[in-house]
């Protein structure tokens, strides 16, 4: 009963209240186990601010880290992290590192890639029912790995939780387009069209959807000059 009692009032016990104290400091650490999370990460996040500032980006990893155990379900969390790890840090790595081999420099970038990419992978496990870091992860496997069909996966994932702006359900179509599954795109976009109706709300942007429909079937029909016939 008594461990019951001081897990219910600290919230974290065992390795997850050791690694706090050690990470963190005494005064957060007493913060987070005493039952102030919101307060103790809210904290830590500023830290991770002034770290960017710094780039020191291992701090920022570390700070946001802890930041989303100790409050998993705030989505905002998990989706700064991931923006100051795969964009932030990897482009100082590759463009402003003091590391001569080129090579070694992207190799260090791509490092930085995938821990924004881990972070968002777990935050859709934390915060399932939301669109927002389905997206970010589309996002993410759109501008830094150039993977468009994850991409497009993963807007697809974001729109099925009901919260996802109207412009998302047109990246689907552009993610497969880029991803070189041109009828895949055009299936995808007649589909959303037929979707709309007849009277189609203003802010689902039909006429871009039309111009997307002609433009695959012009590009589809144009003969390959180096087919033969």
């Amino acid at each position: 009963m008594t461990q019951e009692q001081r897990k219910a009032s600290y919230g974290f016990t065992g390795p997850t209240a050791v690694a706090i104290r050690e990470k963190v400091g005494q005064g957060l650490a007493l913060a987070a186990l005493g039952g102030f999370r919101g307060l103790a990460a809210n904290a830590l996040v500023l830290q991770a601010h002034s770290a960017w500032e710094e780039q020191k980006w291992v701090r920022v990893r570390t700070d946001f880290e802890l930041a989303t155990m100790l409050q998993p379900r705030a989505a905002v969390f998990w989706d700064t992290a991931a923006w100051h790890l795969a964009w932030n840090a990897a482009v100082a790595a590759e463009n402003y590192s003091k590391e001569p081999n080129e090579t070694r420099r992207r190799i260090e970038a791509r490092r930085w890639v995938e821990a924004g990419r881990d972070l968002l992978e777990r935050g859709t496990k934390a915060v399932p029912e939301k669109s927002l870091l389905f997206q970010r992860l589309g996002d993410l496997y759109w501008q830094r790995l150039g993977d468009y069909q994850a991409a497009a996966d993963c807007y697809r994932e974001a729109l099925k939780k009901g919260d996802a702006p109207p412009y998302l359900e047109r990246f689907v179509g552009y993610a497969l387009d880029k991803a070189g599954d041109e009828r895949g795109a055009l299936d995808y976009f007649r589909e959303l069209r037929a979707g709309m109706g007849v009277h189609p709300d203003p802010a689902r942007k039909p006429e871009v959807v039309d111009r997307e429909i002609q433009r695959l079937e012009k590009k589809m029909d144009a003969p390959n000059p180096g087919k033969k016939k």
